[in-house]
């Protein structure tokens, strides 16, 4: 019997260990997964991978539409002297110097467009601390509008919500932490122009982009909720 029980025993732990091989090999391979445009796999952006994916139209649409975990791969994957270009860029934001910023890269043969994603896009990288980070508690609540379930809103989601009363009624009328979740997982082309909206909320600009909103189906009031929205962020 006790030869027994230690067969048995030995048994259930080459399987947990098997098990635990198996997760852990899981694991290995989600961490080495491809960085966005490191075009020979050494997990570094060097500046000539960068430029080849600013000239790259396919490249460039699969950064600025990726999850934030996939942006924030690459951008903590650029060549140093990089990133402090684009954290100069990104600090310039919002402030007089931007237009003398955009002119730079324009030069640079970076278009206005995408100097404004990327620098949303660096505005948006969690900041760096020594400090140990606090445990977080993941909502796994579904997002509203978020039809297959994959933690992001797409730009068929976005519309066939808009267009839907019901689903529309639950977000305007949902707390501010469910609508925040559900901005914050836009496919990323989306939410730039809803911030951009947002910055003309109550300028001269606001009464051009009811019009723009409202030729492409959204009515006024549903655009100025969505401003006061972004800006309550």
């Amino acid at each position: 019997m006790k030869y027994l029980l230690k067969i048995t025993a030995v048994t259930i732990l080459t399987a947990l260990m098997a098990c635990t091989l198996t997760v852990n090999a899981q694991i290995a391979l989600d961490n080495t997964s491809p960085i966005i445009a490191d075009l020979d796999g050494n997990g570094r952006i060097s500046r000539s991978e960068a430029e080849n994916m600013m000239n790259s139209p396919g490249l460039k649409s699969e950064l600025f539409n990726a999850s934030v975990e996939e942006q924030s791969r690459f951008y903590n994957a650029l060549e140093n002297s990089i990133r402090v270009k684009l954290m100069k860029l990104a600090r310039a934001y919002g402030t007089p110097r931007w237009s003398f910023a955009i002119e730079m890269c324009e030069r640079s043969g970076l278009s206005a467009a995408d100097a404004e994603r990327i620098a949303l896009a660096m505005k948006a990288q969690p900041a760096k601390s020594k400090q140990k980070a606090p445990a977080v508690v993941t909502n796994t609540d579904p997002i509203i509008a978020d039809l297959d379930g994959n933690g992001r809103i797409s730009r068929s989601e976005a519309e066939n919500m808009m267009n839907s009363p019901g689903l529309k009624s639950e977000l305007f009328n949902a707390s501010v932490q469910d609508q925040s979740r559900f901005y914050n997982a836009l496919e990323n082309s989306i939410r730039v122009k809803l911030m951009k909206l947002a910055r003309a909320y109550g300028t001269p600009r606001w009464s051009f982009a009811i019009e723009q909103c409202e030729r492409n189906g959204l009515s006024a009031a549903d655009a100025e909720r969505i401003a006061l929205a972004m800006k309550a962020k």
